[in-house]
């Protein structure tokens, strides 16, 4: 009886879940296949997972690197998809685009070459930005 009871505590304590080691996962090819197939295969968790490396300054500065990324992201409305879908991952990129004065100035040249952002307007944006710091390649600008 003694025995009986003494594999029942060893089993029961055998079965608790342990907190995984999340990095010796990873290092095997096959568990870390079965994360990514997790993520990638389920809706929830990959917004989840896109909305975390939207939020994350060195996961954005990865994909913008990355042009094949950012064109499949941004090929056949892609991206605005996704941003009218996720409201909180729109302010997220735009938020992270602000702060960027470089892609500032060559979305206000966009604009203005598409004729939604007068030239006075383009100007007097360029010089707020300017007032507060952020630095740009005014080149971009065509100025």
């Amino acid at each position: 009886m003694l025995y009986s009871l003494a594999a029942i505590i060893l089993l029961s304590v055998g079965c608790t879940t342990q907190p995984a080691d999340v990095n010796a996962m990873l290092e095997n090819p096959e568990t870390k296949e079965e994360v990514f197939t997790a993520i990638v295969g389920d809706h929830e968790l990959m917004t989840e997972f896109m909305n975390e490396m939207m939020s994350n300054e060195h996961a954005v500065t990865m994909m913008k690197g990355n042009e094949p990324m950012m064109g499949m992201m941004m090929g056949e409305g892609g991206m605005m998809k996704m941003m009218k879908d996720k409201p909180e991952m729109m302010h997220g990129m735009m938020g992270n685009m602000m702060k960027d004065g470089n892609m500032m100035g060559q979305m206000m040249k966009m604009m203005n070459q598409e004729g939604m952002m007068s030239d006075e307007c383009m100007q007097s944006s360029m010089q707020m930005m300017k007032d507060k710091g952020m630095p740009m390649d005014m080149g971009m600008m065509g100025n």
